[in-house]
C-alpha cells in the first residue's frame, strides 16, 4: 500500500516538475505559494480520481493489488491523504493576507484566460464547501462509532463532491497546463474519476457479480455465533478464504462475511456471522429461514495454495476461522494437495469455542494439518514465539482475527528477524 501511494506522489512530482520547465516566473515567495496551490490541488485531486476508481471494486485490479480488503485499505489511506493535501490547499489560499503583513505583494502576472474563466467564482466556492464537506467526512470514517448505514449514505453521496471537485480543478487550472504533462494528467483521471463516480451514482457498483438468493437454514452457535446457508444460482463459485457482500436489509445495505464453505457447484454457500455490532446483534434474533437475500462477490486473495514456503502457519482467532474452515473443506477431496502447516484455533475459552469440533473432523482426513486449540483464559496470548518456535526461516504465517492481535504478531515476528512478507492477512476494517 505504501509503495502504491508513494509511486503516486512521485508522478505527481515528477509531473509538476516537468510542467514547471521553461517557465521564467520569479521564484519570489509568492511564486512558490502559487505553485504549492496548483501542486497540492493536483496531488489532492489524483488522489480522490484513485479512491473513485477502488470504490467501483475493478476485478482486474484484485489481484495485482492482492485482494479487495487490501484495495479498501489503500482506499481509505488514500482518502486520508487526499483530504490532508485539501486542507492544505485551502489553508495556501487563505495564507494571502497573512503574507501581506511580512511580504511586499510582486507583481500581477498576466494569466491566460479561456472560456472557462466565466465558471471561476463559482468554482472556487464549490472548491472551498468541499473541502469542509470532506474534513466532515474523515471525522466520521475515522470515528468508528458513527452508524455504518447512515455513514454509508454519506460515502455514496461522495461521487457528487468528487463531480464537484472535477468542475473545480478543471476550471481553475491554470490554462497553459493543457499543453503539459500536467494538463494530460488532470484529464486522464478526470476522465476515469468522473466515470467511476457515475457508476457509483447508478448503483451499479459490483451488478454484475450481484446473484439473488434464499436463507435456506439458520444455525445459532454459542457465543453468538450464527451460521447461516444461502442458496444461490448454480453460476455462483468461490475460492475457499474468499468473502462476500451480503445483503439483507436495503437499509442497512452490504455487509462483508468471509465464506465458511467449499464450493461444491451446487450454489449453496455458507456464512459464520458473530454479534460484533447492533446490526449483527439484530441478526441473531431476526434472520429466519425464507429471508431474500444478495449476494455479491466473490472478492479477496487469502489463498495458502499459492504460498512457494516449505511450511506454513495457519492462526484463525474467534471468527477469523472461517476462511481456514473453507480451506479444511475443499482439501477434504485432495488430502494430498494440503500444504504442511499447523493450524491454530485462538479463543478465549471453552464456552467461545464454536468451531472445535468441526476443525477436528476435517483436519482427521488431512494428514500434513496439525491442529492446535489454545484458549487464551489458559494459555494466555499466543505470541510469536510460540508459533515460530522450531520453524524454518522461510514459514509463512496466515491469519485472520483481530487487527490488534495480528499486529502484535507482527511486532513478534519482526523481533526474531523473520521478513515482514511472511505474513499474511486479511483486512476487514471497510472504513
Amino acid at each position: 500500500m505504501k509503495k502504491i501511494l508513494y509511486s503516486v506522489a512521485l508522478v505527481i512530482v515528477a509531473v509538476w516538475v516537468i510542467t514547471l520547465q521553461g517557465q521564467t516566473a520569479p521564484t519570489d515567495i509568492w511564486w512558490w505559494r502559487k505553485q504549492l496551490i496548483y501542486v497540492t490541488g493536483l496531488a489532492s485531486f489524483v488522489l480522490m480520481s484513485l479512491i473513485m476508481l477502488l470504490a467501483v471494486r475493478p476485478r482486474w485490479l484484485e489481484k495485482p493489488l492482492h485482494g479487495l480488503d487490501k484495495m479498501y485499505r489503500l482506499h481509505k489511506w488514500a482518502g486520508i491523504w487526499a483530504i490532508g493535501l485539501a486542507v492544505s490547499h485551502y489553508v495556501l489560499k487563505l495564507s494571502k493576507d497573512v503574507l501581506k503583513v511580512f511580504f511586499e505583494r510582486g507583481i500581477k502576472e498576466p494569466r491566460l484566460e479561456t472560456f472557462l474563466e466565466m465558471f471561476r467564482g463559482v468554482a472556487k466556492d464549490i472548491g472551498e464547501w468541499t473541502v469542509w464537506i470532506l474534513a466532515i467526512m474523515l471525522v466520521m470514517t475515522l470515528w468508528q462509532r458513527f452508524p455504518y448505514h447512515i455513514w454509508r449514505y454519506a460515502h455514496k453521496a461522495l461521487a457528487v463532491v468528487y463531480i464537484a471537485l472535477a468542475f473545480h480543478g478543471v476550471v481553475l487550472a491554470p490554462a497553459d497546463w493543457w499543453l503539459q504533462p500536467a494538463g494530460l494528467l488532470l484529464a486522464v483521471v478526470t476522465a476515469v474519476g468522473v466515470y467511476c463516480a457515475l457508476i457509483a451514482l447508478s448503483g451499479r457498483i459490483g451488478h454484475t457479480r450481484r446473484y439473488q438468493g434464499r436463507v435456506v437454514s439458520v444455525k445459532q452457535h454459542p457465543g453468538d455465533v450464527l451460521e447461516v446457508t444461502c442458496q444461490l444460482p448454480k453460476q455462483w463459485e468461490h475460492q475457499p478464504g474468499q468473502f462476500a457482500f451480503i445483503t439483507l436489509d436495503r437499509f442497512e445495505g452490504a455487509h462483508p462475511f468471509t465464506v465458511n464453505s467449499a464450493s461444491r457447484g451446487d450454489g449453496q454457500v455458507r456464512f459464520a456471522i458473530k454479534a460484533l455490532g447492533d446490526y449483527t446483534a439484530r441478526l441473531q434474533t431476526e434472520l429466519d429461514v425464507g429471508r431474500a437475500v444478495i449476494i455479491e462477490g466473490p472478492y479477496g486473495c487469502f489463498d495458502m495454495q499459492h504460498d512457494s514456503g516449505s511450511q506454513q502457519i495457519w492462526i484463525g482467532a474467534g471468527i477469523g476461522i472461517t476462511p481456514f474452515i473453507a480451506w479444511l473443506e475443499s482439501l477434504q477431496a485432495h488430502p494430498e494437495q494440503a500444504p504442511q502447516a499447523t493450524l491454530y484455533y485462538c479463543v478465549k475459552n471453552a464456552q467461545e469455542d464454536q468451531f472445535s469440533e468441526q476443525l477436528q473432523r476435517l483436519c482427521a482426513a488431512l494428514p500434513n494439518i496439525t491442529l492446535q486449540l489454545h484458549y487464551s483464559d489458559q494459555y494466555g496470548h499466543l505470541t510469536a514465539d510460540k508459533v515460530l518456535q522450531g520453524q524454518s526461516a522461510d514459514t509463512h504465517i496466515w491469519f485472520c482475527g483481530p487487527q490488534n492481535f495480528a499486529q502484535a504478531l507482527q511486532q513478534g515476528m519482526q523481533a526474531q528477524g523473520s521478513p515482514a512478507g511472511n505474513f499474511h492477512k486479511e483486512y476487514f476494517q471497510m472504513r
